[in-house]
């Protein structure tokens, strides 16, 4: 795909996406325990931001993982949507969440495939 800038396709770039799979990952964990985070948007906006942000997780974790298989990568993503939702019945002192965590899976579909090796004109392996 000639629209994917070549500084992106880079392989050498794989263990920068590592790290910023790991930091983003931690600030939305970190977000589960933090009360306010709960409040800071509110309704079309918190589902967009739940949606982005799994979406960049997703995107991110493809990029981090490469040779993993894409179902791999987008279930332990979705996982983590779920694991933070449950995380926030403590955090957030608020039932879980289900819409949320279905966003959160939402998200990380479309991310994963933004990220996947085809989207960047190479052969996954």
């Amino acid at each position: 795909m000639g629209s994917v800038p070549n500084f992106l396709r880079n392989a050498t770039l794989t263990p920068l996406y590592r790290v910023a799979a790991l930091v983003l990952s931690v600030i939305v964990l970190w977000a589960s325990f933090e009360p306010s985070a709960g409040d800071a948007l509110t309704g079309t906006w918190h589902w967009l931001a739940h949606f982005g942000a799994y979406a960049a997780l997703g995107f991110l974790w493809r990029r981090a993982l490469p040779r993993a298989p894409a179902l791999a990568v987008v279930a332990a993503v979705a996982a983590l949507g779920f694991g933070q939702e449950a995380l926030e019945i403590a955090g957030h002192a608020h039932p879980f969440e289900l819409a949320d965590a279905v966003v959160d899976a939402a998200g990380a579909v479309f991310g994963a495939s933004l990220g996947s090796p085809a989207a960047f004109g190479r052969k996954s392996g």
